[in-house]
């Protein structure tokens, strides 16, 4: 049996953070918003070149298609999934999680930037012959197939789905070589 472990909002969303920075997480972001791609556009607590003015559970919980899709090839997304699953008060760009709650599991935060600095350059050099709408939409596509896969048990629909997920990324070079690279263990 788990034992419950006291944390607090503050806590949760420090170790969210270091997870998306161990991630990778401002290396994808970069050539989205150079792109006008940003998940955060239209936010209230967005400052034009700051950043963010509000950290809170829900944003830092939320994943885009390409952070869903790299947490997924790294083997990473369920663990974090049941992690903010059992923070209480995540709300859409906003925060009603209590100041301390209760948890059973915590997050592992393994530092695989390399991965997604290799998606990043592919995504970087994609979008010099691509538009906005392009990155968006495959954005999309990538977060609907993850989500899909997640809901689905079949194993043969789960293979279907992660060939279609290798067909949207089959021109992310970089990113499958260095993936590759990391399975064998040569990185």
């Amino acid at each position: 049996m788990n034992d419950l472990r006291l944390t607090s909002k503050q806590e949760v969303i420090k170790a969210g953070l270091n997870v998306l920075y161990n991630i990778g997480a401002d290396q994808i972001c970069k050539p989205c918003i150079a792109s006008g791609g940003s998940c955060c556009i239209d936010c209230r607590f967005l400052q034009p070149g700051v950043g963010c003015q509000q950290r809170n559970t829900s944003c830092t919980a939320w994943l885009c298609g390409f952070l869903k899709y790299i947490f997924f090839e790294s083997g990473l997304l369920l663990q974090w999934e049941l992690f903010w699953d059992q923070v209480p008060g995540q709300d859409y760009r906003e925060d009603y999680t209590p100041d301390h709650f209760d948890v059973i599991t915590w997050l592992d935060s393994p530092n695989i930037r390399f991965l997604s600095k290799a998606f990043a350059q592919d995504l970087t050099e994609l979008l010099q012959n691509r538009d906005l709408f392009w990155l968006l939409e495959l954005k999309e596509q990538l977060d609907r197939y993850v989500d899909l896969w997640l809901d689905y048990t079949d194993p043969e629909i789960k293979r279907a789905i992660e060939k279609k997920m290798n067909a949207l990324t089959n021109e992310f070079r970089h990113f499958h070589s260095v993936k590759e690279q990391w399975k064998r263990g040569l990185i």
